[in-house]
């Protein structure tokens, strides 16, 4: 709280005392919003059902471990009893997520095949894990594998080349009018798809996509954000992409679900652009007001933060797209030799 009393006191900056009030208002409500989160995240370490991103972090942190060109024979110590029990959870609910529980199960397989079982800091946990009913016998593996089997090793034309890929994002442009036509939720599945292909930090994925079909959804959507005036009320489908503070025990992470969730929207967008529809991405201001306006709307937690929206249609052939210039490639990239 130290911060927000600097920020109410000192005032040489020449900040109008509005703005500096928005902002104090604004991190009011993300300290906010990131306390719910941890909250939520004590509360579903134990209490998770289907899924556990704490889970999902240490696998995939079992993982980079087992890529290490010279790998140790123990490593993990500090969290692999943490890791099994979560999974010994996992495994005996009837929902649980069966790729997550696929991915945890082949990888923890290889991590005891590959580690010192007899070490005094593994043994335990391996003995849980031991009992657990597991079966890694499916193919194909979701372990670690090597970069030659990467669909771009694995032959001709399995990769778009670079001037079809740079076709693509040329051909993902912001499309503000589209035709009165439903869109189809399977093009949104598909999207969908391809945006979870995107990195993430330690794979807890920290988002979730809604999409809204209905009409008075749409427009009260639309009314929250700016720069919607003249096309948000006409938009066919409009998804609002919401960052989840309940994969984070620690502050520092809190941002991480603008990365995450920026990444992910972008195959998002591009998938929605290779299967012949459009889309427009629609800022989302940091205005607390209009965070909680739209958890009332899409019926959100405290701990969910909207971080944009993208309206997507069939677009209409003869409307108009901005040109919308971009910088040259030698203003951006600094080569450091």
């Amino acid at each position: 709280m130290a911060f927000f009393k600097f920020l109410r006191k000192r005032d040489t900056s020449g900040v109008p005392s509005k703005r500096r009030a928005a902002l104090v208002a604004a991190l009011e409500a993300e300290r906010l919003a990131t306390t719910a989160g941890m909250q939520e995240f004590l509360r579903k370490k134990t209490g998770f059902v289907g899924t556990s991103p704490l889970l999902r972090r240490n696998i995939h942190r079992l993982e980079k471990g087992l890529c290490m060109p010279t790998r140790r024979p123990v490593f993990g110590e500090a969290y692999i009893m943490e890791t099994v029990t979560l999974y010994a959870k996992l495994v005996t609910q009837p929902k649980a997520s069966p790729p997550e529980l696929k991915w945890a199960t082949d990888v923890l397989a290889d991590y005891f095949s590959k580690v010192d079982i007899t070490a005094r800091t593994i043994a335990p946990a391996h003995e849980i894990w031991s009992k657990l009913p597991h079966n890694t016998s499916d193919a194909p593996h979701f372990s670690p594998y090597a970069a030659r089997d990467l669909p771009a090793y694995v032959g001709a034309g399995a990769l778009p080349d670079y001037p079809s890929f740079l076709a693509l994002t040329r051909a993902r442009r912001s499309q503000r009018w589209f035709m009165d036509q439903p869109v189809d939720p399977a093009y949104l599945a598909a999207a969908t798809a391809a945006a979870l292909q995107a990195p993430s930090a330690c794979n807890r994925q920290p988002f979730t996509f809604h999409a809204a079909l209905n009409r008075a959804l749409i427009i009260k959507i639309a009314d929250l954000p700016l720069g919607t005036e003249g096309f948000g009320h006409d938009l066919p489908a409009l998804i609002a992409v919401i960052g989840d503070l309940s994969v984070y025990a620690e502050p520092r992470d809190r941002h991480l679900i603008f990365i995450d969730a920026g990444l992910a929207a972008m195959q998002f967008m591009l998938a929605i652009t290779a299967q012949g529809l459009g889309s427009v991405p629609i800022n989302w201001p940091d205005i607390p007001e209009n965070h909680q306006s739209l958890r009332d709307l899409l019926g959100l937690a405290p701990h969910q933060v909207p971080i944009m929206l993208i309206g997507v249609g069939h677009p209409k052939p003869d409307a108009m797209i901005p040109y919308s210039a971009k910088r040259p490639v030698e203003e951006v990239l600094h080569v450091i030799a």
